[in-house]
């Protein structure tokens, strides 16, 4: 195999466990070096560059789940990673040049085959009846949260590329510095969650459950809440980690309401590291109103304290504003941009182009809030007469999907306008059976 000779201590360590993925594999399915299926996968990149980043492809045919696979280029192998949908994924190491012709080979891998890993290696481990944790390279990147007497399913602690963490820690943990800084408020933002305040199912017109506040000391049963019913779906892999969870959202009544299936793939590389999020709502029992409030998001998050702006952070959006000018505005990202322990980082958040409302509106405050939302439009707006609401019918469903991206450097340096082409229109590989 071609081995690049500026290969870092780091990249070199990652490759070490790239091939440990393919020893064990060999080891534990006495897989031999084989060729019966090759798939021959090509793209001609267009007048731009594509960046460094997770990449897929759907095979000329579903592949044997019972395999591996890797990809073998000109200047280098890369083991790949197939997810539920048949789809391959493998992390490109080196951005693909505007004008060039790429072309590799799809092959099981087997004995004497040492691929590098096509991304860092994820780990995806039930810790108990509470937890799932998730680590990149053996390190821990997050873990999903579960807790009985939590009223929200949500990932804390949250890692970025640095090792450090990237969202706060209150209320799940006492931090000193917070505390000190008079920043242990708003109990409800718990890191990385889902959540809305105003569901309706009975009267249309009136407030309806609030899952975006809780209430303090208040039994569970007796407040909106969620319940994971079931993780539905669980994979490890050389190129990336996934969790698919059932979620029932219980009313204050003890009703529920709707049910979830809330999917968080993990992959990362060498600055960079991704979740992918996946929420589809299922309206099984009833007619589901979403009413318009700027208190909820698909995705939301509560930033570390030295990111937000009153902690010398910045936030940016795809139109080009920035700080106060991004609350309320829809936007196909979103970046917070500040420091943790001195290194310049970032949570970018992308809101897919096939979303219910998109460009969706952003609830992004200077104190770190940060939530997708396409349903609050009197407040965004300031205009009484909007109407953001949304009614779905029993028996309907609606899928949320969204990038989030945390980051080295500021938002150029990491180039999330690219890393946006990147995920919103994904390249196109044609591939042909051989």
């Amino acid at each position: 195999m071609f081995v690049r000779q500026e290969e870092t201590k780091t990249h070199m360590v990652n490759k070490m466990m790239g091939i440990a993925w393919i020893a064990a594999i060999v080891a534990g399915m006495g897989l031999t070096a084989s060729t019966a299926r090759a798939d021959k996968v090509t793209i001609t990149v267009g007048d731009k560059d594509i960046p460094a980043g997770p990449m897929w492809f759907k095979p000329a045919k579903p592949l044997d789940p019972q395999q591996y696979y890797y990809l073998s280029g000109k200047d280098a192998d890369l083991l790949v990673q197939i997810d539920k949908e048949d789809r391959v994924w493998w992390w490109q190491n080196k951005p693909l040049k505007a004008g060039q012709t790429y072309t590799w080979e799809l092959l099981v891998a087997g004995t004497g085959v040492n691929p590098e890993p096509g991304g860092l290696p994820a780990r995806v481990r039930k810790a108990g009846d509470e937890q799932v944790d998730i680590k990149i390279s053996g390190k821990p990147f997050t873990t999903l949260v579960f807790k009985k007497s939590d009223p929200k399913v949500y990932l804390y602690p949250v890692i970025g590329p640095t090792g450090e963490p990237m969202t706060r820690d209150f209320p799940m943990k006492d931090n000193p510095a917070e505390k000190e800084a008079k920043r242990q408020d708003h109990p409800h933002h718990r890191s990385l969650w889902c959540a809305h305040g105003d569901i309706r199912t009975e009267d249309m017109t009136k407030p309806g459950s609030n899952y975006w506040n809780e209430v303090k000391d208040a039994p569970i049963e007796k407040v909106p809440h969620q319940v994971l019913t079931k993780i539905v779906g669980q994979a490890s892999g050389p190129v990336f980690g996934q969790v698919i969870a059932e979620i029932d959202w219980i009313n204050e009544k003890g009703e529920k309401d709707f049910s979830e299936q809330r999917s968080y793939m993990f992959l990362a590389g060498e600055d960079l590291r991704i979740i992918d999020v996946r929420s589809v709502f299922k309206f099984d029992q009833k007619d589901v109103t979403f009413g318009d409030t700027k208190e909820g998001g698909i995705v939301s998050v509560r930033t570390a304290i030295t990111i937000d702006e009153k902690g010398g952070g910045k936030r940016y959006n795809s139109a080009g504003k920035s700080g106060e000018d991004t609350w309320g505005q829809p936007a196909e990202w979103c970046d917070y941009v500040g420091k943790v322990n001195d290194k310049v980082v970032g949570i970018a958040i992308m809101d897919h182009p096939k979303n219910y409302g998109h460009p969706t509106h952003w609830h992004i405050r200077d104190y770190g809030l940060y939530t997708a939302n396409p349903f609050g439009l009197k407040d965004f707006t300031k205009d009484a007469a909007k109407d953001g609401s949304h009614t779905w019918k029993k028996g309907e469903s609606v899928e949320f999907n969204y990038r989030i991206l945390l980051h080295q450097g500021d938002t150029q340096a990491a180039g999330i306008a690219d890393q946006w082409r990147l995920y919103s229109d994904p390249p196109k590989f044609t591939v042909t059976e051989k």
